[in-house]
């Protein structure tokens, strides 16, 4: 046996050095996180390095959230500020036309795209707005152009005399036909302007493409054309209403595309119903035409008595 083979004198407090000590720590099993045990050291994960392109795209995100919230902030504080002067029945001065104060009048209009107008919809106007300015540049150079021609290229006097009336008709008549509506559409939402504003600036750009090309006692690339064959220096000068009325054309369609895609995207469509509701909800009701139109009533009326009055009794 094994346990007889030791010394059976030998003091038993005495250890000898080849004894093995016990080991009093109880083995725990893995997965159970221990102190003893040692877990494994995970190597740290490598940072990435982002590109200039990334984080360039990054910064124009940031910038287009950023001018994103200010359109909408401007947009919350236009809407306060109409509603605030409705409240207290106030009414912004009138600033359009900007005239010097040496002239005797005063504007007509109140205009104010930043307030007035949708946040979104703001460039659109500009545009069209642009595109006006355009094509009042284009008719007052067209009368200089007219007058050089007749005075120093053998020009007729009827083109310069037309350009003159064109200048003074047209410029009111775009303003109050085309930009106007457009200007009130997006303002209001109303689908009468809209409707207006795509009929008259459909045929105007029709008859600018006739000024530009010259067939309607305009300047236009024939007579600048036939006036460089002989006075190149006022083929120069005749160039300005040339390109004027070019570049005024091109906006004009440019103008005709950006709206319609806006009216569309808008969900509702181009209707005529609405357009019908709102002119019978905004004309025929106003006072001034209900007033005009009782008069007229009262007045046919009276003929009417008056008529059979005179004639005794008799149709």
């Amino acid at each position: 046996m094994a346990g007889l083979e030791g010394n059976p004198f030998a003091d038993p407090f005495q250890q000898t050095n080849n004894s093995t000590p016990t080991n009093t720590v109880p083995q725990q099993p893995s997965g159970y996180g221990g102190t003893a045990q040692s877990m494994p050291v995970r190597p740290a994960q490598a940072t990435v390095p982002i590109s200039e392109e990334e984080l360039f795209r990054q910064q124009e995100e940031l910038r287009r959230r950023e001018q994103e919230l200010i359109r909408r902030q401007q947009d919350l504080d236009n809407r306060a500020r109409q509603q605030q002067r409705a409240g207290n029945g106030q009414r912004p001065p009138h600033n359009w036309p900007p005239l010097p104060k040496i002239i005797p009048l005063e504007p007509c209009f109140y205009q104010d795209i930043d307030v007035e107008i949708p946040a979104q919809f703001q460039e659109t106007v500009r545009l069209v707005y642009y595109v006006y300015l355009i094509y009042v540049l284009a008719l007052s150079s067209n009368v200089m152009g007219a007058l050089f021609y007749f005075l120093f290229a053998g020009g007729g006097f009827g083109l310069m005399f037309l350009s003159i009336i064109q200048l003074i008709l047209f410029t009111p008549c775009a303003f109050l036909l085309w930009f106007r509506p457009v200007y009130k559409a997006f303002r209001d939402d109303s689908s009468f302007n809209f409707m207006m504003f795509f009929l008259v600036l459909f045929f105007h750009t029709i008859f600018c493409l006739v000024q530009m090309l010259g067939l309607s006692y305009a300047v236009g690339w024939t007579n600048t054309i036939e006036a460089f064959k002989d006075h190149w220096f006022i083929g120069l000068i005749m160039l300005v209403p040339t390109f004027a009325f070019t570049i005024a054309f091109a906006g004009m369609c440019l103008s005709l595309f950006k709206v319609h895609s806006f009216y569309r995207g808008n969900g509702t469509g181009f209707s005529i119903n609405k357009a019908r509701q709102e002119f019978s909800n905004g004309v025929m009701s106003d006072r001034n035409v209900q007033n005009a139109a009782n008069q007229a009533a009262r007045a046919a009326a009276a003929h009417a008595v008056n008529e059979m009055v005179n004639s005794g009794g008799r149709y």
